[in-house]
């Protein structure tokens, strides 16, 4: 048997190491890249963990383990695809499911989340799901420990440190953009061009049933007696009536659904949004209120989402000294609108146009374009797609350049004759 086995590696091996390198690094590549684009979605998944742990850690730290984390995946799939150093990377990968098996299991056992949030919103597995993934993963990566260093890559030794440079600055940028701006790419339920008016007339009254937690008890709530903010929102579910393309986005005033009265169907309108007010800074207000002169000055209208309870909602009008109304909304459906600690939605006869956090806008900038005659709101859209496809090409530009100086020898040449040169100087010396 341990005969054929090594006859079966020693014909196939080269095929088996190159589909497990890809298979595998791939598996990384997404679940990286997935999470880097939407940062603010792997924040609140740290989040959340930590909230069912009872650990309290400052965002900024959050913010910086789920960039570290998104980007170690990324680049060490990369490597592992591309055959770069072949024993180390697949030991930091071991070390990698070393942690998230036993994390996985925790998950599939125990339940505490929804999802394990292991490729953001670009593709959600179920907890049973996650850890069978993981525990094959594992077992392959126990296969290339033997058996990937047997395997040549795809670039010399002295090159590979610059596929850990450049891509460690391609997944930065696209997680700090993420993080500052809105993610380059959407995977969640309210993408740019969506709109948020029925165009079904017909569709009967949507009700929904809302699940807090609080203290490890779970309960259910209905829109007219909504928990105070002591209780930590975990879901939300439809108890009677059917959805439609835009009543999935719900606006609650006093208890009553007034989405229809909210969303203008014709003209424009700006969605300013608050997640956790906890987390609101009153700064911000200057920003805001300079938003609504503008689109009041064009005829449009704004509208605030603040995730709290009827006292702090009252807290935060008076703190914005906002003019404009203001209502609340749940907190998952706000953060799937938009990211950011408060960010800003513009819509056009009801359509997702653009969107941004509010820290990204400077007010006097804003001011002066408007003086200037300059359409505002125009300069502040970003085709996100399109940052995100130039990023990308130049990424797989370097990689393939790279590749084909390195076949050629000139790469080797140059660090061989770099080396030479410091080895004289260092003798002249």
């Amino acid at each position: 048997m341990a005969n054929a086995v090594a006859d079966f590696n020693r014909k196939y091996l080269s095929v088996i190491v190159w589909t497990l390198r890809i298979v595998i690094g791939a598996t990384f590549i997404v679940s990286g890249l997935s999470k880097a684009i939407d940062i603010w979605g792997f924040v609140y998944k740290i989040e959340e963990y930590m909230n069912v742990w009872g650990f309290s850690q400052p965002r900024s730290l959050i913010v910086m383990v789920a960039l570290g984390l998104s980007g170690l995946e990324f680049v060490a799939g990369l490597l592992l695809s591309t055959g770069c150093y072949k024993r180390s990377i697949v030991w930091l990968l071991l070390a990698v499911m070393a942690g998230m098996l036993p994390l996985s299991l925790y998950v599939y056992m125990a339940d505490p989340v929804a999802d394990c949030g292991c490729f953001g919103d670009f593709v959600k597995l179920s907890n049973p799901a996650t850890f069978y993934k993981n525990v094959v993963i594992t077992a392959l990566l126990v296969y290339l420990a033997v058996y990937n260093r047997k395997v040549r890559g795809l670039y010399g030794a002295y090159v590979q440190w610059l596929l850990v440079a450049i891509p460690s600055i391609y997944v930065i940028i696209i997680g700090l953009v993420g993080y500052n701006l809105q993610p380059l790419v959407d995977f969640r339920s309210f993408p740019v061009g969506t709109s948020l008016v029925s165009d079904d007339e017909d569709d009967d009254e949507v009700n929904f049933t809302f699940i807090y937690e609080k203290d490890g008890r779970r309960e259910s709530f209905t829109q007219d007696n909504l928990p105070d903010s002591t209780w930590h929102f975990v879901d939300r579910s439809i108890s009677s009536g059917k959805i439609s393309s835009a009543t999935d986005f719900v606006v609650l005033d006093g208890g009553d659904d007034i989405t229809s009265e909210v969303i203008a169907p014709e003209g424009e309108e700006l969605l300013i949004l608050i997640p956790q007010y906890e987390r609101s800074d009153v700064s911000a207000t200057y920003t805001i209120n300079e938003l609504y002169k503008y689109i009041t000055e064009r005829g449009g209208s704004m509208v605030g989402l603040v995730a709290t309870d009827e006292k702090h909602l009252e807290e935060w009008r008076d703190y914005s000294m906002a003019d404009y109304p203001i209502y609340v909304a749940e907190p998952n459906l706000i953060k799937e609108m938009a990211r950011g600690v408060i960010s800003v939605v513009y819509l056009r006869d009801g359509v997702i146009k653009w969107k941004r956090t509010i820290a990204s806008i400077d007010a006097d900038s804003l001011a002066e374009q408007a003086s200037r005659g300059v359409d505002v709101f125009k300069a502040l859209a970003v085709d996100g797609h399109a940052v995100m496809e130039f990023l990308t090409l130049v990424l797989v530009g370097c990689m393939l350049v790279l590749f084909l100086l390195d076949k050629s020898g000139k790469l080797l040449k140059w660090s061989v004759r770099s080396r030479q040169n410091k080895r004289d100087n260092n003798v002249s010396v």
